[in-house]
């Protein structure tokens, strides 16, 4: 029998809370299998209050509120990868599949999630680097590893603090640093053009002034370009085609834009489109043959063809490195990020509107970035080094003048 004279074990204040004869108060709710469970409250009666309607509300959202302190790094990824991540684009899917078999789950597969800490992390940064990998990669790497870690919180009824928002800036990836991409230089971006065939001679004139993804420009319909009047004409990039043909929608909302271009690209789509086969409205702007969107891989042989035939006004090669043979005599293999690709275009406009005095949101839209921030991380850090490199020979042409001169003199003296 039970003692009807000792205190209760609880004492209800109002729905679904209750106080401890310690004082302390406590929620009571049923999780998803509707069981009965109590979470513990750090505070008083509006603390426990909104505990409660928060409960509530993650329940009636499909949401996991039962607490799973054992989860697994392992499980919770493959749940996140089987979950929200299909909403994504099916490269960016294959993206994350990618970093997670070969650098997440070789190293904390088996690892509860509480057990990882913000420590374990800066050390796959440093193994990363040292296996080579770029910033680009390791910082994928680091912001897939927070995700898992938010859809763990909100989903998988994780509860616990977050590791990579305890990383000290210097433990971060430094996208900043990462290797430069190639851009044209001189003339090569006229000699690309004049070399291509059409109608890549054509995507190559838009890619070039606009900085548009190769996606978008494979997506492009004749709707979205709006030549009747060559002086107010603009392109408008609200859609992409992916690796398999399929035109979705750009990434996300600030990638969609609308792009003024000069009535000269106005007259080259014009007369783009006089050729065409196909040039309705719901038609692909650069169409192969069957009516369907150019494939990004074929775009990308077409401008590696194009510079294999680009010469500069002396007839010589305008990428030399493309037309050196090895010591059989057959052509050598060319080591990636040495010839500019297709990327290139974005980042040669980029580059010339910041040296220009564009600012750097005026590039950030004209580029599709969601703000500046992108921008700034990836080009600021070349414009700053071109302007800081032609102040430098200013201040040493004035700084140095007369030994300049006296240098000079000599060297025709000597002659």
């Amino acid at each position: 029998m039970t003692d009807s004279s000792s205190p209760p074990r609880r004492v209800r204040l109002e729905r679904a809370i209750y106080r401890r004869p310690t004082g302390v108060l406590e929620v009571c709710f049923k999780d998803e299998s509707g069981r009965l469970r109590w979470r513990t409250v750090d505070g008083g009666i509006l603390v426990a209050r909104r505990l409660r309607d928060d409960l509530a509300a993650r329940r009636a959202r499909g949401e996991s509120v039962a607490p799973n302190p054992k989860l697994r790094f392992g499980e919770a990824t493959e749940r996140w990868l089987t979950g929200p991540v299909l909403d994504l684009r099916d490269t960016t899917q294959a993206k994350y599949r990618s970093i997670v078999d070969w650098h997440l789950r070789p190293r904390f597969e088996t690892r509860r999630l509480d057990a990882i800490t913000a420590d374990d992390l800066a050390g796959l940064v440093r193994e990363l680097r040292a296996e080579g990998k770029s910033e680009a990669t390791i910082a994928v790497a680091v912001a897939v590893i927070g995700r898992v870690y938010r859809f763990a919180a909100r989903r998988l009824g994780w509860n616990g603090t977050v590791p990579t928002t305890l990383m000290l800036s210097s433990e971060r990836p430094k996208v900043s640093l990462a290797k430069r991409r190639p851009i044209f230089v001189g003339e090569q971006l006229e000699q690309t053009i004049a070399a291509a065939r059409q109608p890549f001679r054509t995507l190559f004139a838009v890619a070039a002034l606009t900085g548009a993804r190769i996606s978008e420009l494979c997506g492009l319909t004749w709707a979205d370009v709006r030549i009747d009047d060559l002086d107010e004409a603009e392109i408008e990039f609200g859609w992409q085609v992916d690796r398999h043909g399929n035109r979705r929608p750009t990434k996300t909302d600030g990638s969609a834009r609308t792009v003024p271009i000069p009535r000269e690209l106005a007259v080259v789509l014009s007369r783009h489109k006089l050729a065409a086969r196909q040039c309705a409205p719901a038609d692909f702007v650069f169409a192969a043959r069957t009516g369907r969107p150019l494939q990004q891989r074929n775009v990308a042989r077409a401008l590696r063809d194009a510079q294999e035939r680009a010469t500069d006004a002396s007839g010589r090669p305008a990428f030399p490195i493309l037309h050196e043979v090895n010591a059989n005599g057959k052509p050598a293999q060319v080591p990636r990020g040495v010839v500019p690709s297709m990327h290139s275009f974005r980042h040669t406009v980029a580059s010339r509107a910041l040296l220009a005095g564009e600012s750097v949101d005026e590039v950030a839209f004209l580029l599709g970035h969601r703000d500046g921030t992108v921008t700034r991380t990836v080009y600021v850090r070349e414009v700053a080094d071109a302007r800081r490199r032609a102040m430098r020979r200013s201040r040493m042409s004035a700084e140095y003048a007369e030994t300049l001169r006296v240098a000079l003199e000599a060297e025709r003296d000597s002659d």
